[in-house]
């Protein structure tokens, strides 16, 4: 080892102690780059980190660059040798610099005296983080020695980084997780509500007067039914949908509960206990019983009917007073309280008991609000504090700093922004420029968002999740509720297809009265599965199903997460049982349902020839398909960073697919994620699918794209993305297309704003 090896090695571990040392990242840097300096002998060294936001490189330490540059001089991601360096991620060391194709000249902040050039990517697992450049002003290349020497550093200063940034979130920002979550993104203060007197509160009192007690009784049970038939009336009539009504429903049940009542009455009788009292004794006889049975949605049913009774008892509730938007904060989630909510001021809602009904969750998915469950905090810690709600990682962010808030406000305008632009075309056909029309159908779970003239919108369900209903009930739904489910959904359709999915429950979608414990559920008892070890439950469905057809005869049904050729002919077999019953019972001739079978996994793939002459189309579940593929669990945030779209494999596994579907000559959709993202629809029509479904909030999104590009152009594409060899190239090739066609800023803020998510707040 020569000298100036030595010296730089001594220097290198001199810089590292120091640096690490270092309180705060700002000061950090500043050593950085200093020290590199000296220990070179360079005439500069200056650090750039990554604004993935704004898609620019921020110069925010330098010595040799004017100082007044700091935190001021930016640099496009794809601008000048540091743009060459973070798209490359390798290191690039130059001796005329200025030579460079890519040089770009700022005379501004002294750089016009610089010739030499050596720049490295800063990373930290994976992620670009930054680039550390050195410069001289003699013109003469940087050895070996320098390299390794700026390589280590680099890493040890994207350590630094990323370490800092969690730190800076612990510090500055109360973070809790939720157990779920749903929605997007919500940021607004804090509005917390509960009663005057709660639940748990309430203490065991006895009166002199049991009459009196019991006319109290009485009338706030009149009281309720009334406001709980009104409620339920506006919510069926309301887009707020059938998960609202269903949830505000079940307490009809208790409140006309003959049994219930009666046993108030005792308590208050025999035991001579206040109506507020004797309500509480019996709910908490009926939730211990719940407990008992393991039916923990009943229980937090119980307590929520329990709380909005004692409130009518006592008169007591508080109400909402808001002028601005608010994050709704709340132990529990009292169907009255949905009632009574002025939609238009909830921006989200956070809910915080443990014990908390599943309705909640799909309540909160049919009303389109950002929300949290089951999220450990203290109620009297966070009224009026500013609050952002993260419903797709169920994080709660409580007091992030003002350039935090900054940043997602204005993401949020830029959103409503596009959004205005396309609803403007949402009733529009999807055709592409050259004219090719698009089938973009609904991803439906309820009819959340099936408002009067939503027909008009699609062209028809796609995907219609059947199991969301039957988490609303308490047991398995007979087959005539079924039907009467089945038969609104096709009536209010009638004019174009709708696609059933039979029951898909298990993974993280569990019935109360059907719990399922698994360590891997993602890859255990679910889907076809089950209802074919229940083979009542495939049958009474199948039954409804197909009587609704016989009536409405816009139906097709689909089943899920098949992985073998005999679980097909199983469920066919059953369904031409099934069709022949329901024919012989009608005493009428009608076509039965079409028959599909759903691609999710791999298995399956390489068997299409043997599925063909048994179903009548294919359907493919883009999200569970790619996490088989790259055995990814895209939630767990340690290796949820390579489950990727636009991975070679994928990409080439759907284009076989779509493929040899048309050698089989049947029609093949795609649903899930994939279709709603804009490259992701663009990447699908270069493939050559034509059928896409999608969640409601993505349909006026993905039509106004398609309508902007030339399905021959895109078909084009495709010979050189199944060619490629890495999902960023792949990535790249359809964004590039995107912005060629004005449709850059759409790719920008999605991509904006889930980055801002990850770089601020999510562990990486």
């Amino acid at each position: 080892m020569d000298e100036r090896q030595n010296q730089i090695l001594f220097a290198l571990r001199e810089i590292t102690e120091e640096v690490s040392a270092q309180s705060s990242l700002e000061k950090a840097v500043e050593v950085l780059v200093s020290r590199i300096r000296k220990a070179i002998g360079s005439d500069c060294c200056s650090l750039y980190i990554c604004d993935n936001l704004r898609e620019k490189y921020r110069l925010v330490a330098t010595d040799g660059l004017s100082k007044n540059a700091v935190g001021k001089v930016t640099l496009n991601f794809k601008e000048g040798l540091v743009g060459v360096v973070g798209s490359s991620r390798k290191l690039l060391d130059l001796a005329d610099a200025p030579s460079h194709p890519n040089f770009k000249y700022m005379p501004d902040i002294g750089e016009d005296a610089y010739h030499s050039f050596l720049g490295v990517p800063v990373m930290n697992q994976g992620q670009l983080l930054g680039v550390l450049v050195i410069q001289s002003k003699e013109q003469r290349q940087f050895g070996f020695a320098e390299e390794s020497f700026m390589v280590t550093l680099s890493a040890q200063i994207g350590s630094i980084i990323a370490r800092s940034k969690s730190e800076k979130r612990e510090s500055n920002v109360t973070r809790y997780r939720g157990t779920s979550g749903t929605g997007d993104l919500a940021v607004a203060h804090a509005f917390v509500w509960r009663p005057d007197i709660s639940f748990d509160e309430v203490k065991i009192l006895h009166t002199e007067e049991p009459v009196l007690q019991q006319e109290l009784f009485q009338q706030a049970i009149f009281q309720l039914q009334i406001e709980m038939d009104r409620a339920a009336l506006n919510m069926r009539e309301s887009d707020h949908g059938n998960a609202a009504f269903g949830y505000i429903s079940s307490y009809g049940k208790l409140l006309d509960d003959e049994n219930f009542m009666s046993e108030v009455d005792e308590q208050i009788c025999s035991q001579g206990l206040h109506a507020t009292s004797a309500v509480k004794q019996v709910i908490e006889g009926r939730m211990n019983a719940a407990k008992l049975h393991g039916d923990d949605d009943l229980c937090a049913d119980l307590k929520d009917f329990g709380q909005v009774l004692i409130s009518r008892l006592i008169h007591a509730s508080r109400g909402f007073d808001l002028n601005d938007k608010v994050i709704l904060v709340t132990e529990s989630l009292p169907a009255v309280l949905v009632a009574e909510m002025p939609r238009e001021k909830i921006a989200g809602f956070v809910v915080s008991g443990s014990l908390i009904s599943s309705h909640a969750a799909i309540l909160a998915r049919d009303l389109n609000i950002p929300a949290v469950m089951g999220v450990n905090l203290d109620l009297n810690s966070v009224d009026g504090h500013m609050m952002i709600v993260d419903g797709k990682r169920s994080e709660v962010l409580i007091d992030p700093p003002q350039s935090v808030v900054d940043e997602f406000l204005e993401l949020q305008n830029q959103t409503q922004e596009q959004s205005n632009m396309f609803e403007a075309e949402r009733k529009i056909d999807a055709e592409t420029l050259d004219g090719k029309r698009i089938t973009v159908q609904l991803n439906a779970g309820l009819n959340s968002s099936d408002d009067a003239d939503i027909s008009e919108e699609t062209d028809g369900i796609g995907l219609y999740r059947s199991e969301i209903a039957f988490m609303l009930t308490k047991t398995f739904p007979p087959e005539d509720l079924q039907y009467a489910w089945y038969c609104a959904l096709l009536e209010k359709f009638k004019n174009d297809p709708v696609c059933i999915r039979t029951l898909d429950i298990g993974s993280d979608k569990c019935l109360p009265y059907l719990p399922i414990n698994e360590i891997n559920p993602a890859l255990g008892w679910r889907g076809i599965r089950i209802s074919l070890d229940e083979p009542h439950i495939l049958h009474t469905q199948l039954r409804a199903l197909v009587r609704a057809q016989a009536k409405y005869k816009n139906l097709e049904i689909m089943i899920p997460m098949v992985s073998s050729l005999d679980e097909v002919e199983k469920v066919k077999n059953e369904f031409a049982a099934v069709c022949a019953e329901v024919q012989s019972e009608l005493k009428v001739e009608f076509t039965p349902p079409r028959f599909g079978m759903m691609i999710e996994v791999p298995s399956v793939v390489y068997m299409l020839d043997e599925y063909a002459p048994l179903v009548d189309f294919f359907s493919i579940g883009s999200n569970d398909l790619i996490q088989y593929l790259l055995a990814v669990d895209r939630s767990n945030p340690k290796v949820g960073r390579f489950y990727d779209f636009f991975h070679p494999s994928v990409v080439r596994c759907l284009k076989y697919l779509v493929d040899k579907s048309r050698d089989l000559d049947k029609p093949l959709s795609i649903c899930g994620e994939l279709a709603g993202m804009p490259l992701g629809a663009m990447m699908l029509l270069s493939l050559g699918y034509d059928r896409l479904s999608m969640n409601y909030s993505e349909i006026a999104k993905v039509k106004f794209i398609i309508r902007r590009v030339s399905a021959k152009e895109l078909a084009s594409l495709c010979d050189k993305a199944i060619k490629m060899s890495h999902a960023d190239e792949i990535h790249a090739l359809y964004e590039n297309y995107a912005k060629e066609h004005g449709l850059g800023e759409i790719i920008a803020l999605d991509k904006a704003k889930d980055e801002a998510l990850s770089a601020e707040y999510s562990n990486n």
